[in-house]
């Protein structure tokens, strides 16, 4: 299957979007970090979606409830390690 511009754009968006997460994460700001972590899981939930993959779709979904769980810890029950 031959996918479209948007689904590309799509996918490297989310790419770079998971990646800026993980560093934000990494020197010290995992509130922030689990946000946008959020935000590209929801973007590959997308991805998967329009491009059939369903597997992709459910795991970016499992990811996203990790996420949440994180933004829970570390920011509303101040959690740092």
């Amino acid at each position: 299957m031959e996918r479209t511009k948007f689904q590309k754009a799509l996918e490297i968006a989310a790419s770079v979007t998971g990646i800026v997460a993980l560093l934000i994460t990494a020197i010290g700001f995992p509130g922030i970090g689990f946000s946008v972590a959020l935000v590209a899981s929801f973007m590959y939930a997308t991805y998967g979606y329009l491009t059939k993959q369903y597997g992709i779709m459910i795991s970016s979904l499992i990811y996203g409830v990790v996420e949440v769980v994180g933004i829970i810890r570390w920011v509303f029950m101040g959690e740092t390690g």
